[in-house]
């Protein structure tokens, strides 16, 4: 995936692409912190123990453990799947590989994450990269020499590869 071919521009997600399914997951992430959320509230509703200190303590902190762990894991697990991909990226035919194609492991997966989300929390702009790296890659893809690309595109890359 060193090369430049027409074949190859076509292969990487670009930058509306990527924030469509960025949008997508976003909207999903949100659905299952609320869900998470409200259900742990209930939980402590029921048990009647909504009220001690430490339960207090763990209520104020919970939004801000969920909105840490649920995206990570959220990412890291669909990324590392066989898919390659979160739901946002399948419906519009994406997949995250590494410089071989492969999919991540869990700790290249969490990296990619954590890079994104710092960068996006601290410097919003820094997507933009996106628009004009020759491979379409963000900051985080830079740091974890990973690649958004089309699933169709890089199984017809491949398959042209074999033949060369």
């Amino acid at each position: 995936m060193t090369g430049t071919s027409d074949t190859e521009r076509r292969m990487y997600g670009g930058f509306w692409i990527r924030t469509a399914a960025f949008v997508l997951d976003f909207i999903i992430v949100t659905v299952l912190v609320f869900l998470i959320g409200g259900g742990v509230s209930s939980i402590l509703f029921l048990l009647g123990i909504g009220e001690t200190s430490f339960v207090h303590v763990l209520a104020l902190l919970c939004p801000l453990i969920l909105w840490l762990v649920v995206p990570w894991m959220y990412c890291v697990i669909w990324e590392t799947s066989k898919v390659k991909a979160t739901p946002g990226k399948l419906v519009l035919s994406l997949i995250v590989v590494d410089k071989e194609g492969k999919r991540l492991e869990f700790w290249h997966a969490s990296g990619r994450y954590w890079i994104k989300a710092i960068t996006f929390t601290f410097i919003h702009i820094i997507y933009i990269v996106v628009a004009f790296t020759p491979k379409k890659q963000g900051a985080h893809d830079l740091c974890t020499n990973t690649f958004v690309v089309h699933k169709k595109e890089l199984q017809r890359y491949d398959q042209q590869s074999s033949f060369l």
